[in-house]
């Protein structure tokens, strides 16, 4: 994910030395060269640029205004706060001021995707963003620990195995 306008200009220099890189590879004598080698390389390049694209599209369609809604995670919580803050044309100077705090510290944040940032700080920057963010809570039982089933050989106390297992909160069904 590309965060500021140096992360982007620094993917787009790259994005152009995997595309020349690409094309020498393509160009070269590689006799001698196993073909599966070659196209594992080419394909591993072939990757690195569609990833590159991809960051530099979504930037770009950020800062001009092309997305308007994003979905995301509460485990994404800091993408969409950043890609919020990319949207409304702000670098980190600006929030920084607009927050009271340095760009030093929006770079903080988001290096570590506002996991130690608190939850008043967040809502600050939620509304100084000017983004509508909902979060859905659902309450639909999930199954943290899957059924587990166990054939347990002649001479294990099956009772005490069944216990100590349950009792890390994994359902067990024991046949004997």
């Amino acid at each position: 994910m590309i965060k500021n306008e140096k992360q982007y200009r620094i993917s787009k220099g790259k994005l152009k030395k995997f595309n020349e890189a690409l094309d020498l590879i393509k160009k070269a004598d590689n006799n001698g060269i196993h073909p599966l080698l070659i196209k594992a390389q080419i394909d591993s390049i072939d990757s690195q640029i569609e990833e590159f694209k991809h960051d530099i599209s979504e930037y770009e369609n950020l800062k001009t205004g092309k997305v308007t809604r994003f979905i995301t995670s509460i485990g994404d919580l800091s993408k969409g706060i950043i890609n919020s803050r990319i949207a409304r044309g702000y670098n980190h100077e600006e929030l920084g001021r607009k927050l009271g705090v340095s760009a030093q510290q929006i770079q903080k944040y988001e290096a570590e995707n506002y996991l130690n940032t608190s939850l008043k700080k967040l809502i600050e920057v939620i509304s100084i963003l000017d983004v509508d963010a909902e979060t859905e809570f659902n309450l639909e039982e999930k199954s943290i620990h899957p059924e587990v089933h166990f054939l347990i050989p002649d001479g294990y106390n099956a009772e005490l195995i069944q216990n100590k297992i349950t009792n890390r909160g994994t359902t067990v069904e024991i046949c004997i």
